[in-house]
């Protein structure tokens, strides 16, 4: 037996050694290298062939399935149809196009919760009288109430029929969250981060807010960011985004991630889903309280009218703890910053149809002024412009 493999091992060499000779033989001494070469381009061939076969290689950063729309949910509230995205071509940056102002939806008109529902100002009774200021709700008022995010939310809808609400006419796409975005922080440093950890940074809502106020939070962020980015707002100081909410989001290169784990799972629940009008991303504005009515946004900040920012009337903003504030100021006081003599009325009936102050008039025995609401809010220490006012 121990000579058995070594004949078989014997035998085999001679066979091998008998087709080496036969083949140099038979080619002449380049034929061989030739027969190589071949055999190695039909390797090559076939390889190219099998890889053409494979599937599509991306060709384009922003990607068409982005704009594929989703099922849209109804509101308990108020019906709202969401129409299904234009698909446009794919570009290598999300594009923002504002919609020409004919594509308008009906602009916000007077209604109960709003201009309707406020004074427009009486007459002063005496010089001794007391004027008590109302303000409701704070900030701009245009797009999405954060405090009626809250309230739908604890009311059990969810996100996308509250977005739905909100925004007039969105449809819901989706992006890639590893994009890179830069960051100006607080310290003055540049950071970039991907969409993810950006949006873990941010610093607008407490952990223990509901899960679908989360939600919304997050889709509203990741779709404004991109919004910025596409307007090219801070490329000119050589970044995407800046750290402070009063201009872009309020963010915190510093936070401690870890400690927000409600805010987390909402940015994994609703990865890469953003809002979008004609295939778009939107500008979607949000504020902390609108005081019961949203505005449209050519009549809070001027500008062409944009189709999903239209005013809406939102009763869960009332039931906010901010929702309203009182400022008391003697009449007195009051006439004695303008300089128009005996006050005898403060007409409010400017308004936007959220009912906002857009101008004042004060009216007194010695002539009449006009301020904007703008000023009217700051010398009361209002942060918002839905106001009005009683005596007492």
């Amino acid at each position: 037996m121990r000579y058995f493999f070594r004949d078989i091992w014997t035998t085999m060499g001679d066979w091998g050694s008998e087709a080496w000779d036969w083949t140099r033989d038979k080619l002449p001494i380049w034929g061989f290298p030739a027969l190589l070469i071949l055999v190695g381009v039909i390797f090559l061939t076939v390889q190219v062939v099998a890889a053409d076969k494979g599937p599509a290689k991306a060709q384009h950063q922003w990607k068409a399935e982005w704009n594929e729309t989703v099922d849209v949910e109804q509101s308990p509230v108020e019906q709202v149809t969401t129409p299904t995205a234009v698909a446009s071509e794919p570009t290598s940056a999300p594009l923002l196009k504002l919609p020409p102002s004919q594509s308008l939806a009906a602009t916000a008109e007077p209604s109960d919760a709003s201009t309707a529902a406020l004074s427009n100002g009486t007459s002063v009774p005496s010089a001794d009288a007391t004027f008590v200021f109302k303000c409701y709700g704070r900030a701009h008022g245009v797009g999405m109430c954060m405090d009626g995010v809250h309230y739908r939310a604890l009311d059990g809808q969810s996100y996308k029929t509250i977005l739905n609400y909100y925004y007039t006419g969105i449809s819901f796409s989706k992006i890639d969250d590893s994009r890179q975005v830069r960051i100006m922080g607080h310290d003055g440093q540049i950071r970039t981060w991907s969409m993810h950890d950006y949006l873990q940074h941010l610093q607008e809502e407490p952990n223990d807010s509901p899960m679908e106020e989360l939600k919304c939070l997050y889709v509203a962020a990741r779709t404004y960011a991109l919004s910025c980015i596409a307007r090219n707002k801070h490329t000119a100081q050589g970044y995407d985004l800046c750290s402070s909410g009063d201009c872009c989001q309020a963010c915190d290169e510093n936070k401690n991630v870890a400690a927000y784990p409600n805010n987390n799972k909402a940015i994994e629940e609703t990865a890469g889903e953003i809002m979008t009008y004609n295939g778009q991303p939107i500008i979607a504005a949000y504020c902390g309280s609108c005081g019961g009515h949203t505005d449209n946004n050519e009549d809070v900040w001027g500008g062409a009218a944009i189709p999903y920012l239209r005013g809406r009337p939102d009763s869960y903003c009332s039931k906010s703890p901010r929702y309203i504030t009182v400022k008391e100021m003697s009449v007195r006081e009051f006439q004695g910053k303008f300089g128009v003599g005996d006050l005898k009325l403060v007409d409010l009936s400017d308004r936007t149809p959220g009912g906002r102050v857009k101008n004042a008039r004060i009216v007194g025995s010695a002539g009449t002024k006009s301020i904007t609401g703008a000023a009217l809010e700051q010398m009361l220490g209002f942060r918002g412009l839905r106001i009005e006012y009683s005596f007492r």
